[in-house]
């Protein structure tokens, strides 16, 4: 990093907010369809007659999209990154109301209606934090720090060829790494390669990429997917891909709507083969679960036959699903509910189970020393494991081989009550409100504007417990630092922008 006396091109400065001003119209009339969409949704065509369980879905659904609302209408300013995290809570928490969660269900009407006061209350503090950064504009520093893009291309460009390198070693069986170095180096690698493709997917989109530059990336682009998806967890290979067509929609203000189109219907086309292959590979005990590079053909090849044969099968009413299908679709329906969660806490905590008092919160400081300065560190799931145990879900010895996910909210509750509940909304509301005011009126490729990008990927992990978040961008924090250090110059700011 070093200090230099150029001045940043002011349509550089702009280029991060000039999206808003465009298609603010657009996404507002967008808001309203989607909005529509799921109200009437839970109330006409929903899985159940409790009237009061629809009422918590409603209140739920408003409270996660009113901060969208806020920012499609210009009221609020900057990347949305609080929105997109408080419209997780749509598919979390409002739609397993009234969906038959099979464990949803075990719980009372009035139940729900605790657990949905307690979200929307969340939800309503967080946004009510979050509004006080982002409702105005700060005044431009007099310089930011930020990526020259000839040096900074070539590092993206590695960045991404290591991430896939590094996955496809994982899958083949090639790499055997402690697991805390093996954590480190994911995270490190995940962290880079996402504010890669962001990067890079954005110049793509303002047509700034060279030829040969954006072959390259998109031929990588391509690969990290297919390698990502190889794992059977497609949440990464979506991941990729949404930060890649948001940077791209910001910089070439469109959005590439063949390509979303033509994505979406692979990922579901996979996705109803996923089951099976996962009951082959990860639990049948008869076939490796690891893939060799050159096997990745034959690999997709299968996975599009189940996918083709759930398909054909589902056509032919009179086929009667088998235990294990039913089993695997209404996986599907249900893994992403996490209220499941929040719900037990309430009937448990105070009366049965006391409150941990901040005992998952406590290991926190420990999460972020490196492993190779603490060999008997725990793991970054800790925390979960102690909210499995402390409600009896698991033993000591379960929470080796399966991990029953809380989230931030239920984990808030399991600790201090509605009192933590509260808190977590203010620290959310205010990370989230002034990573988002940092990259107010920021280059994109500044170092303020790439740590927001960094946040936004983290705000829509609905399973991550305290100390799995904290770790996580911990380490994701440290590899955009190594960034800035290495690849960032200091930029002044136009006098008449100034």
């Amino acid at each position: 990093m070093t200090n230099d006396s150029e001045f940043l091109n002011l349509s550089v400065l702009q280029s991060s907010i000039i999206f808003d001003h465009r298609r603010q119209k657009r996404l507002l009339r967008g808001f309203w369809v989607i909005a529509f969409a799921l109200f009437t949704f839970e109330l006409f065509f929903t899985n159940t007659e409790s009237l009061v369980s629809i009422f918590g879905a409603i209140l739920i659904t408003a409270a996660a999209l009113f901060p969208t609302y806020l920012w499609c209408s210009r009221k609020a300013l900057g990347m949305p990154i609080f929105p997109l995290f408080a419209l997780t809570y749509v598919w979390t928490h409002a739609l397993p109301l009234v969906s038959n969660h099979p464990i949803v269900v075990e719980y009372s009407p009035e139940s729900h209606l605790f657990a949905s006061l307690t979200v929307t209350g969340f939800l309503g503090l967080g946004t009510f934090i979050w509004f006080q950064f982002v409702k105005s504009t700060p005044s431009p520093p007099e310089s930011y720090l930020a990526l020259n893009g000839a040096s900074g291309y070539q590092f993206f460009l590695l960045a991404l060829a290591a991430n896939i390198f590094f996955n496809t070693y994982f899958l083949a069986g090639w790499i055997f790494l402690d697991a805390g170095i093996f954590a480190i180096i994911c995270n490190v690698t995940l962290a880079l390669s996402s504010l890669a493709t962001f990067v890079l997917a954005y110049r793509l989109g303002s047509q700034e990429l060279s030829g040969a530059r954006a072959r390259w990336f998109i031929l990588l682009l391509v690969i990290s997917i297919v390698v990502n998806a190889a794992s059977l967890l497609l949440v990464g290979a979506a991941s990729i891909f949404l930060i890649a067509i948001f940077a791209f929609t910001i910089g070439r203000k469109k959005l590439p709507i063949l390509v979303i189109i033509i994505s979406l219907i692979c990922f579901c086309f996979l996705n109803y083969g996923k089951g099976e292959m996962r009951a082959k590979y990860w639990f049948g005990g008869e076939y490796s679960s690891y893939i060799q590079p050159w096997e990745y053909p034959a690999w997709y090849s299968e996975w599009a036959g189940y996918s083709l044969n759930y398909l054909l099968r589902n056509k032919n009413s009179n086929d009667v699903p088998s235990s294990q299908e039913t089993e695997e679709r209404s996986s599907f329906l249900e893994r992403s509910s996490v209220i499941q969660m929040l719900l037990l806490a309430q009937i448990k905590s105070p009366q049965e189970i006391p409150y941990l008092y901040g005992a998952t919160y406590a290991i926190l400081p420990q999460l972020l020393v490196p492993r190779i300065f603490a060999p008997q560190k725990i793991a970054s799931h800790e925390g979960t494991y102690l909210l499995n145990i402390h409600y009896g879900l698991q033993t000591r010895e379960t929470t080796g081989t399966t991990t029953i996910a809380w989230g931030l909210l239920a984990e808030s509750y399991a600790n201090f009550g509605l009192i933590g509940c509260g808190g977590l909304a203010v620290i959310l509301g205010s990370i989230y409100g002034q990573s988002t005011r940092w990259s107010l009126n920021a280059p994109v490729l500044s170092a303020k504007y790439l740590f927001a990008i960094l946040m936004m990927t983290f705000s829509f992990q609905t399973e991550f417990s305290a100390g799995v978040y904290v770790a996580a961008l911990f380490q994701g924090t440290v590899a955009l630092g190594s960034v800035i250090v290495l690849l960032m110059r200091t930029y002044k700011v136009p006098p008449m922008q100034n």
